[in-house]
């Protein structure tokens, strides 16, 4: 059942891809990896973990994720460890129109499958939907804003505010904040 659902949903990026040259942005660049440093500070229980991301081809980016960390005081009716651990995979979609040469909206199809390991172990599958712009305001610095929508057991919305500065040809810092009404349940 659930793999006809996940196959049905990943054919709209696989149309998105074969249609995509004509949406291709020319100002900004899409292909990078990834690797940081994630901190969650909520209302139930908080967590550190360690990221990594990657994106390819210019005209829609292809994106991969992956989470891996450790919880703490996590809710104890759902873990009685109160520490689980929590990895993410992410696979999905960015396609992008270029609106002007420092300006691109976005789109974000994400495939997310989250994995609780503790005294009690369990998986959530869900989406991340985005829609956002990218913003290159100097030469060295852009902003994306985006309203991103999780489905799964978060099922709630989030803004997402993520400047970039550019430190060299090769090297960038990201600053990536989602704030959400209720961020008891989020991770990411």
């Amino acid at each position: 059942m659930y793999m006809k659902e996940t196959i049905r949903s990943l054919l709209v990026p696989v149309f998105v891809l074969l249609f995509s040259p004509v949406l291709a942005a020319k100002g900004l660049e899409y292909s990078y990896a990834d690797v940081g440093y994630l901190k969650f500070n909520g209302d139930d229980f908080d967590m550190h973990a360690g990221t990594a991301d990657a994106s390819v081809v210019d005209f829609a980016a292809l994106r991969l994720a992956y989470i891996r960390g450790r919880a703490d005081n996590f809710p104890t009716n759902e873990d009685p460890s109160g520490k689980p651990d929590v990895s993410e995979f992410r696979l999905g979609v960015r396609p992008h129109f270029s609106l002007a040469e420092t300006l691109d909206v976005y789109g974000d199809l994400l495939y997310s499958n989250r994995k609780y390991n503790g005294d009690r172990s369990h998986t959530d599958i869900g989406w991340i939907y985005a829609g956002g712009i990218r913003w290159q305001a100097l030469k060295w610095a852009e902003l994306n804003l985006a309203g991103e929508y999780r489905s799964g057991s978060i099922d709630a919305a989030f803004l997402v505010v993520n400047p970039v500065f550019k430190l060299t040809k090769t090297f960038d810092l990201s600053i990536k904040t989602s704030q959400g009404a209720d961020d008891s349940d989020y991770f990411a």
